[in-house]
């Protein structure tokens, strides 16, 4: 019986002496694995900035050297920034009659363009009378079914921005160093009755 309990004894002394060291190895593991992941980012982050600036977030793609100095082999172009968007909506909005099947039927449309300019925006003030009339013009030679379905609404969008760039276009600013640019047009409100 001695012989029994001291071979409990000496079992549960090695389990206890085997746990901790056990934990100690898993701890390890853990930290270690820690350390590995945490060095495989950077490591990742610094390469890959690297070889494919313009793929990895937060790396600043390379700038071309000014004229002059010769840009690097594979240097990419830093992309142009554009000036925040500018609108000016018609007041009051666009009205027309049509008939439609023996009905008489009204749209009423609230519009906007966008530029990047204040000049292109004053540009669009002073020739509102022509821009009104010829975009009332195009509203009023279209049929119910262009009016009510989305890709005709679409259509007509595009329709009268050509419009009113065809119309800034044909009266270009009196400055030589002007530019006037109306870059979309938006229905801000489409009702038909």
């Amino acid at each position: 019986m001695a012989t029994d309990e001291a071979q409990v004894a000496e079992a549960t002394k090695d389990i206890k002496a085997g746990g901790s060291s056990s934990l100690g190895k898993t701890i390890g593991l853990g930290v270690g694995l820690f350390v590995l992941v945490i060095a495989a980012q950077l490591v990742t982050s610094i390469v890959g900035c690297i070889v494919m600036p313009g793929l990895m977030p937060g790396c600043t793609a390379h700038v071309e050297e000014p004229e002059g100095k010769a840009a690097k082999p594979g240097a990419k172009k830093a992309p142009e920034s554009k000036a925040p968007p500018v609108y000016f909506a018609f007041d009051p909005p666009l009205v027309v009659s049509f008939q439609d099947a023996g009905t008489m039927r009204f749209l009423q449309a609230t519009v906007e363009v966008m530029a990047r300019d204040e000049a292109s925006i004053k540009a669009v003030e002073l020739h509102m009378p022509v821009i009104r009339n010829n975009l009332l013009n195009t509203l009023s030679g279209k049929g119910l079914e262009d009016l009510i379905s989305r890709d005709g609404k679409e259509s007509l969008r595009k329709e009268c921005l050509a419009e009113v760039q065809r119309i800034l276009k044909a009266n270009p600013p009196k400055e030589k160093d002007s530019k006037v640019n109306i870059e979309d047009l938006y229905f801000t409100s489409f009702v038909v009755q």
